[in-house]
C-alpha cells in the first residue's frame, strides 16, 4: 500500500465464458464481433488472451480483404472473417474444451473428473458434445444475497 495514497476508481473485469457453442455470427453489414467481445476464452485453461488478438487478427485480414476489391466497408458483411476462424487453430482450440464448463453442471467432482479426462486424455476427441442445462441468466441472483 502506498502512504498516503487515496484510491480513486476501482476497476473490474468480466470473464466471458461463452467458448466453443457460445461464439455467435461474428459479422453483421458494417461490423464484426473480434476479441474478448465474441466471448473466445478457453475456460478449461482460464486463457483467452492469444484468442482474442488472433481473431482481431483474422478480422482485420478480412477487412483487408473487402477494401482490396474496392467494397464499401460500411455497408459490406464479413462472411469471410466467419470463414476464417472456422478454419483457424482457434476454433480448433474452443472445440477441444467445449465440454469442461458444461461439465461442471453435473456438480463440483463430476465436473472436476470429466475436465480432467477431456483436458488430460481424449484432449477434446471424446465423441460426446455435453450442453448447459439451463442458460446463465436463470442463474443469477441478486447482489445483496452475496
Amino acid at each position: 500500500m502506498f502512504e498516503g495514497a487515496e484510491c480513486i476508481s476501482y476497476g473490474a473485469r468480466v470473464l466471458n465464458e461463452g467458448g466453443y457453442h457460445a461464439v455467435p455470427q461474428l459479422y453483421f453489414p458494417g461490423g464484426a464481433l473480434a476479441g474478448c467481445s465474441a466471448g473466445f476464452l478457453n475456460v478449461s485453461k482460464i486463457k483467452g488472451t492469444h484468442n482474442a488478438m488472433k481473431t482481431g487478427m483474422l478480422a482485420a485480414e478480412a477487412i483487408f480483404e473487402k477494401y482490396s476489391q474496392g467494397k464499401d466497408l460500411s455497408k459490406e458483411v464479413l462472411e469471410n472473417y466467419q470463414q476464417k476462424y472456422e478454419k483457424s487453430w482457434v476454433a480448433e482450440e474452443l472445440y477441444e474444451s467445449r465440454n469442461f464448463k458444461s461439465a461442471f453442471d453435473y456438480g463440483l467432482y463430476p465436473g472436476l473428473m470429466h475436465g480432467g479426462l477431456t483436458a488430460h486424455v481424449t484432449k477434446g476427441a471424446e465423441p460426446w458434445t455435453l450442453s448447459h442445462k439451463h442458460p446463465d441468466f436463470e442463474k443469477t441472483q441478486p447482489a445483496e444475497l452475496h
